[in-house]
């Protein structure tokens, strides 16, 4: 058989032939491969975009440090040492003081009681350590609960309480920022109920001191559980992480907190002398560093409180309903006069103190106030809100006084005064001209109907000038 390339003319015909199917062919191949690499090329693309979730916690650019210290004498307000006390920091589980003066108010106001029952939720049993490790579906005691923050520092029982006085969480956070702001501390912001990371949840040592004073002033009747050293649960020993209960002579409470983004915090409150100071330690490379440099200060804050001769402390009236609430919070611990012996400061230590303060500015010896007019000495207020806007602070100053018991309202005036808080205007209602009991009473009958106030007493420490 004859290969037809071997006649000219077929041949001829077959090059044409292959020129024209190459000719047909090669593009639609190219145009394959083409479309392929698109596709790959767009799948690449596709893949780039979906990066991985980035972490939730990212530094607060205002937060520029972790160290600050702040002591102060509890009956006259008076700041006798500080550093940075303005200036913003994480209060990691120092938030929890809030936690429990919101719970104190509402055992108060008959909201909760002692023996409650309160569900254990999704959200709490799956908290990150510290935690009472209560599952989900269980339920724990309100008692059971708040001594869990006090000494354990649980996470799962403060959220256990947030739930249960406000529904969730987040609404929580609200209502201890709301009530931050009646107690003064204007640079103080809450995201959640027990100090976990939060970029946004800031405070200053001004702002705990503050915390604690309103502690000690409003709940003199629970205060005393603060000093617990242990807390048996369910067959298990909750040991208090606040070692200065222990070591430091006086120590009486309150309360410890640590994450990487704060340090090592302390707040705490100590007696000697008939003295009461309250001190503030944030930032502490360690627990040992920051207890030791705590132990110091206050020292040297009892050594001021001596100098300048400041009035003892003395526990304000306890409302009967209180007192009967507080002796059955924890069997043993029954109130304020479990706090240590008193232990004067040293003559040396006096003397060391008034050569410094010969040498040091006047202004080392000025009050922790929260600005604003100065009503007559030894008056109450209730304080429903410090508001940005002035039409808001009178809406909901009408709103709170016309839910008063009529003697109440017969006897008090209203006021939304101008004040200057961390370099910021906000407007101050109040009801004023009461009462220690009026203030109280009024405030348990504003809480029962969801209005939530503070009944203050008018000192140094919430308005400048008054003594």
């Amino acid at each position: 058989m004859t290969h037809p390339f071997a006649r000219p003319a077929a041949g001829l015909f077959w090059f044409a032939a292959c020129l024209f199917l190459v000719a047909t062919t090669l593009p639609t191949a190219v145009e394959a491969q083409t479309s392929a690499v698109k596709r790959a090329s767009t799948k690449a693309r596709t893949t780039k975009v979906a990066r991985p979730a980035a972490s939730t916690w990212a530094p607060n650019p205002a937060v520029r440090a972790k160290d600050a210290y702040l002591i102060v004498d509890a009956t006259t307000g008076r700041e006798l040492l500080s550093d940075h006390a303005e200036e913003l920091r994480h209060p990691a589980s120092l938030t929890k003081l809030m936690t429990l003066y919101l719970t104190f108010a509402a055992l108060d106001s008959g909201r909760l009681s002692l023996d409650d029952t309160l569900p254990v939720s999704v959200q709490a049993a799956n908290a990150p350590p510290t935690k009472m490790g209560v599952g989900r579906g269980a339920v724990i005691t309100v008692r059971d609960a708040a001594m869990g923050l006090i000494t354990r520092s649980a996470n799962d029982a403060a959220i256990v309480l947030a739930e249960a006085m406000a529904g969730s969480e987040d609404n929580f956070a609200r209502l201890m920022t709301q009530r931050a702001r009646q107690l003064g501390m204007a640079s103080t912001v809450f995201r959640n109920a027990s100090g976990l990371p939060s970029r946004e949840q800031v405070t200053t040592a001004r702002d705990m001191a503050r915390l604690a004073h309103a502690l000690l002033r409003d709940f003199p009747h629970y205060y005393a559980v603060f000093s617990a050293q242990s807390y048996g649960y369910r067959g298990r020993v909750l040991e208090n992480h606040n070692r200065m209960l222990a070591n430091y002579a006086g120590a009486d409470g309150l309360k410890t907190g640590y994450t990487a983004a704060s340090g090592f915090n302390l707040v705490m409150s100590a007696v000697r002398d008939d003295r009461r100071l309250i001190g503030v330690v944030m930032g502490g490379n360690t627990a040992f560093q920051r207890d030791r440099q705590m132990a110091d200060l206050m020292d040297r804050g009892f050594a001021h409180a001596h100098a300048l001769r400041l009035a003892g402390w003395q526990w304000p009236q306890m409302p009967a309903r209180a007192r009967y609430q507080a002796a059955h919070f924890v069997p043993g611990i029954a109130g304020p006069a479990l706090a240590r012996a008193p232990q004067p400061a040293s003559p040396t230590q006096v003397e060391a103190v008034l050569a410094s303060m010969r040498a040091a500015p006047a202004s080392n010896a000025a009050p922790v106030g929260d600005g604003g007019a100065t009503p007559s000495a030894g008056s109450w207020v209730i304080q429903v809100g410090s508001f940005a806007d002035s039409r808001a602070a009178e809406l909901a100053l009408q709103r709170a006084s016309s839910a008063l018991p009529d003697p109440i309202r017969a006897n008090s005036a209203i006021s939304v005064d101008e004040v200057q808080m961390a370099h910021k205007t906000f407007h101050r209602a109040r009801v004023t001209n009461l009462s220690q009991e009026e203030a109280l009473e009024g405030c348990k009958r504003l809480e029962a109907r969801k209005i939530y106030c503070a009944a203050l007493e008018v000192t140094a420490w919430n308005t400048p000038g008054a003594r």
